[in-house]
């Protein structure tokens, strides 16, 4: 029973990454079969993966026609956002009198890091980094269970976080200069500095969302 479990949890896991890194692309019909192939697992952990994205909005099954990636709903990015920002902006002010010297060295390699990667256009671990980044301050907040919770809220505006990165008018520098905004603002003890960076932050995607629209207007419900 367990070895049927962990077999579902890595076919969700190996589905959730190609959905979620856009290797399935918004409304693309998924192929059970070649799924099963690819990823070495059997019929039943592949199937109930689906129905498991399926429950968290990412996977739509229509009744004979097939199975397909959801598109992005740019209303649940909004609400996401808007979920994400209240708890973070909390999160990074609660954090400040908790910061080690280490947690400080960790954050300043981590964008030096984003910036190697984004140089060699390798999104797969900027993209990576990106969420480490904003993960180190739910931990240095002792909050890893409103981290991981958020997850779940946030696969629609992570779909688009990703997404952004893909599109080649969007500004990707601008993800690092505001990484390295509250960084400082937090290194500096300036709580309020560093809750308006967080607002500035993840409201790109407000902005982003006209450009990326254009570019992929088929990705989007």
């Amino acid at each position: 029973m367990a070895e049927t479990v962990n077999y579902q949890d890595a076919a969700y896991a190996a589905i959730l990454k190609q959905i979620m890194r856009l290797e399935l692309v918004p409304g693309q019909r998924i192929n059970k079969k070649a799924l099963e192939t690819q990823l070495g697992i059997g019929t039943t952990p592949v199937r109930e993966a689906i129905i498991r994205l399926q429950r968290e909005g990412l996977i739509v099954v229509q009744p004979q026609s097939g199975t397909y990636v959801a598109k992005i709903a740019l209303a649940e990015v909004y609400q996401a956002r808007f979920v994400r920002e209240s708890l973070e902006k909390v999160v990074v002010v609660e954090s400040i009198p908790k910061m080690t010297a280490d947690d400080f060295a960790t954050l300043n390699d981590m964008i030096a890091q984003q910036k190697k990667y984004l140089a060699k256009h390798d999104y797969d671990h900027f993209f990576d980094l990106d969420d480490a980044f904003h993960k180190t301050f739910y931990q240095v907040d002792a909050k890893d269970y409103v981290w991981n919770w958020i997850q779940l809220c946030n696969l629609q505006f992570n779909r688009f976080r990703y997404l952004r990165l893909e599109v080649k008018d969007l500004d990707w520098q601008q993800i690092i200069d505001d990484h390295q905004a509250i960084l400082d603002a937090v290194k500096n003890k300036q709580g309020t500095r560093a809750e308006t960076a967080v607002s500035r932050h993840l409201h790109m995607v407000d902005a982003d969302a006209a450009v990326a629209v254009k570019a992929h207007s088929d990705y989007f419900a």
